[in-house]
């Protein structure tokens, strides 16, 4: 099973990597991002097989993109937000591709999964495989859009324009922020990569994106503590940690504002605690009312 996991991500690796390679010109147009409208110019790579054209392409966006938060974002606020649901689709195209009848093909056969890669990217990047694997194809979609768009958004703030390993743009943080976290021994940006990542769970509404970034034990309090040892055990208190109030705590903070102390991040009085562990940071603790 290890051996095929392996396999499995290699693929989806393969598949990401192709949609972040170099870019050449194609014709420029403007699109609504979070309330802010942009000029994007994409560059194409010649190296990515044929497909939709840009314009085309960027019709596979949520639905909502182009809706204001209410007042005017910064430039760093869209990009933020472009990164955040790049992050979500990306992982959840990960685990869609992990279960889809390509992979079980793969399994079944035994094969290496670099032999069936320009099979399996040929179907989603042409939309071969909309009637046989559907959801795939519609991740696959999404998540191309948005890399798209993060990349050309990352070109017009003079960032740099491939994908960052981390997921999101390495942020402008304040020497006062930034000293707070080295006092701890935190890397700053270690933590904020982290916390950007368990933000984006909450927001997906996924558990299985939330159980990527949770620390085991998960510690949960209501009347009294209670600690989730595996996925499994998570997966089956979803509707609790995945409320309306946490998700709302979650959204609603912001990591230059975060109280962080010896444990990690406090976020909403104390309602999610984002610890640092031997792996980094995860979520590791949840106050239920």
């Amino acid at each position: 099973m290890a051996r095929f996991t392996t396999k499995v991500f290699a693929l989806s690796g393969c598949l990401l990597m192709i949609l972040g390679a170099a870019p050449v010109q194609a014709a420029p147009f403007f699109v609504t991002v979070y309330g802010r409208t942009y000029k994007v110019d994409p560059r194409l790579s010649s190296h990515e097989p044929k497909g939709l054209k840009p314009q085309e392409a960027l019709e596979a966006l949520p639905a909502d993109i182009a809706r204001g938060p209410g007042f005017k974002p910064s430039h760093e606020q869209v990009l933020a937000e472009v990164e955040e649901r790049t992050w979500i689709a990306r992982s959840q195209l990960a685990d869609e591709l992990a279960a889809s009848s390509f992979a079980r093909e793969v399994q079944y056969a035994g094969a290496d999964a670099a032999a069936v890669e320009p099979e399996i990217t040929g179907s989603l990047t042409t939309g071969a495989a909309q009637a046989r694997e559907p959801k795939l194809q519609m991740l696959y979609d999404r998540h191309g859009a948005l890399n798209l768009l993060g990349r050309e958004l990352r070109r017009s703030m003079d960032l740099p324009v491939k994908t960052p390993e981390a997921g999101f743009s390495r942020p402008k943080l304040s020497p006062e922020v930034e000293a707070s976290y080295r006092e701890l021994n935190f890397d700053p940006l270690t933590a904020y990569y982290a916390f950007r990542r368990v933000k984006a769970a909450f927001r997906s509404g996924d558990i299985q994106l939330l159980a990527r970034v949770t620390h085991y034990p998960l510690s949960i309090t209501r009347k009294a503590k209670r600690m989730i040892r595996n996925r499994e055990q998570l997966v089956a208190v979803k509707e609790t940690v995945l409320s309306p109030r946490l998700r709302k705590v979650v959204a609603e903070s912001s990591f230059e504002t975060v109280f962080v102390r010896d444990r990690g991040m406090m976020l909403g009085d104390g309602a999610v605690w984002i610890t640092s562990g031997k792996t980094g940071f995860g979520l590791g603790a949840i106050t239920v009312d």
